[in-house]
C-alpha cells in the first residue's frame, strides 16, 4: 500500500472569474496527482463549478498532462478484461447512435483515442474521420481504421468538404480549456440534422459528492474543468444546443469511479489501480495486491452506480444534441 502525501496549505489570495455565470472562484482543494504533483482547484461562490486553477503553471500543465504513459504501451491502453469492455462499449454506443439515422452518415469523433467507436461506426457503413492530439493514440487510430487521423487540435483540422452528421466529444469538454468556443465550432461543421454526443464526469454525482478531492474522475491535472449535468445543460444551451436525451449509467465508467475512489480516500496512491490496469511496460509498484482489489470491487461497484444513474446522479453523464430549432446560422467556417 502506497500512501500520498499531505498537500502543502493552499494559496488562500487566489481570486479569479467563473467561466460559465461570472461568479468569483475562490480556492477549495490542493490535489496530489499520480506523479505526486500537487494542483490547486478554484470553485465558484455561485453556481459550485470546479476548475484547475493554473495560474503561471501552463506550461508545466501541458507538459504533465499527455506524458507517453498516460496513453500505455503497445497497441492499446489497456489490456485483457478491460480493453474487451473498451470494445464492447464503444460498439453499443456506435449502434446507439446510429439509430438516430435513418442511413450511414459522416461521424467525426474529437479525441477519438485508439479509433474503437470509429471503427465500430466503419462497420455500420459511416464514413468516419477522427482527431487526437496524442501522437501514440493517433497512430493506433489511424492502424485500427486503416486511415489516416488528424493530430493536434480540433480547430487545426481541416474543413470538411461535406458537413458531419455526428460529432463525438466522448469525456473531451472536461479538458478544453474554452468548452463554449469548441461547441460553437462544432455547430458550424455539423449538418442540419447532425447528432452532438457528449460525455462527461458528473461533479453532481453521488460519487463526487462522497468522496470529495478523492474523485477518481477529478483526474489532475487533465480535467480543467468538473461540471454538473446542470451545468453542461446551460453550456449547451448558449452555444445554441438542445439536449434530446440524456443517461446517467455507465458500465464502462461508473462503477470504477466507485471502487477507484475508494481506494483514493483510503490512501493508496492516487488512481494507483488505473495506473496498474493500463498496458505498461514498467507496471506500478504493489501490482498484484491492485489487480487483487480491482477484481474484488469492481463487481460490488455496479450495485452503487445503478443506484446513482436511478437518481439521475450518476459518476458519469452522457448527452445527444441537436442544434436548437430557432438557431438557422448554419456557417461553413470557423471564426
Amino acid at each position: 500500500m502506497i500512501l500520498m502525501r499531505e498537500p502543502p496549505p493552499i494559496d488562500a489570495t487566489a481570486r479569479e472569474t467563473c467561466n460559465f455565470c461570472g461568479g468569483v472562484m475562490m480556492p477549495h482543494w490542493r490535489v496530489c496527482d499520480h506523479a505526486e504533483h500537487f494542483w490547486d482547484y478554484v470553485r465558484c461562490e455561485a453556481c459550485g463549478l470546479l476548475r484547475l486553477r493554473l495560474g503561471e503553471d501552463i506550461s508545466r500543465w501541458k507538459k504533465l498532462s499527455y506524458a507517453e504513459d498516460y496513453y500505455g504501451e503497445g497497441f492499446s491502453k489497456f489490456t485483457g478484461a478491460i480493453q474487451a469492455l473498451r470494445e464492447f462499449s464503444a460498439w453499443r454506443r456506435a449502434r446507439e447512435i446510429a439509430a438516430f439515422f435513418p442511413q450511414p452518415g459522416r461521424a467525426l469523433d474529437i479525441g477519438c483515442g485508439e479509433g474503437l467507436f470509429l471503427k465500430s461506426m466503419k462497420k455500420l457503413g459511416w464514413n468516419v474521420d477522427g482527431c487526437e492530439i496524442g501522437e501514440r493514440a493517433a497512430a493506433r487510430a489511424a492502424e485500427c481504421l486503416s486511415q489516416p487521423i488528424h493530430c493536434g487540435e480540433f480547430e487545426t483540422m481541416p474543413l470538411p468538404e461535406k458537413p458531419w452528421d455526428v460529432v463525438m466529444l466522448w469525456h473531451v469538454l472536461e479538458h478544453v480549456a474554452e468548452p463554449a468556443r469548441l461547441l460553437e465550432n462544432i455547430m458550424r461543421v455539423l449538418s442540419r440534422d447532425g447528432l452532438l454526443a457528449v460525455a462527461i464526469p458528473n461533479a453532481a454525482s453521488w460519487q463526487a459528492r462522497i468522496f470529495g478531492p478523492h474523485w477518481f474522475h477529478l483526474d489532475p491535472p487533465r480535467h480543467l474543468f468538473s461540471m454538473g449535468d446542470a451545468h453542461f445543460s446551460r453550456l449547451a444551451a448558449k452555444s445554441g444546443w438542445e439536449v434530446v436525451e440524456s443517461h446517467h449509467f455507465s458500465l464502462e465508467y461508473n462503477p470504477y469511479g466507485w471502487a477507484q475512489s475508494l481506494l483514493n480516500s483510503l490512501g493508496w496512491k492516487r488512481d494507483a489501480m488505473y495506473e496498474r490496469l493500463k498496458r505498461r511496460a514498467d507496471g506500478a509498484r504493489g501490482g498484484f495486491t491492485l489487480r487483487v482489489l480491482a477484481w474484488s470491487l469492481l463487481g460490488p461497484s455496479i450495485f452503487p452506480a445503478v443506484l446513482e444513474a436511478m437518481a439521475r446522479r450518476g459518476g458519469t453523464v452522457s448527452f445527444y444534441l441537436r442544434r436548437t430549432p430557432r438557431d438557422e446560422n448554419i456557417r461553413d467556417s470557423r471564426a
